[in-house]
């Protein structure tokens, strides 16, 4: 029995350890200029689109043009009032970010 135990939390310990995600699982998507506020705008990764069906192959490329320009979040900003056409702007947010500088004259 306990052989048996032991196993199984081997096995589920080792699992756990496998799992590495895709860099574009790890995009935030968001549809909120107030999320990505502080955050570094990396530029947009995509044209006005239709969110229509089909969508989800131009929500992907937009994640992989993120992750190509070192992104953390995905801005889908709407240009429509029923949210049926986007475009996305890819931003970096978090530590490392770029902040405002100001800088003062000395006089």
């Amino acid at each position: 029995m306990q052989r048996i135990l032991l196993a199984s939390l081997l096995f589920v310990g080792v699992s756990a350890c496998g799992y590495h995600p895709d860099p574009e699982d790890l995009i935030h998507i968001v549809d909120s200029p107030a999320d990505v506020r502080v955050c570094q705008n990396l530029g947009e990764v995509s044209p006005v689109v239709p969110t229509t069906p089909g969508f989800g192959s131009a929500t992907d490329s937009m994640k992989e043009a993120v992750v190509a320009l070192g992104g953390t979040h995905l801005y889908l900003q709407q240009t429509t009032q029923d949210w049926s056409l986007v475009r996305g702007i890819a931003y970096r947010c978090g530590p490392g970010e770029a902040r405002e500088t100001v800088i003062r004259a000395k006089g």
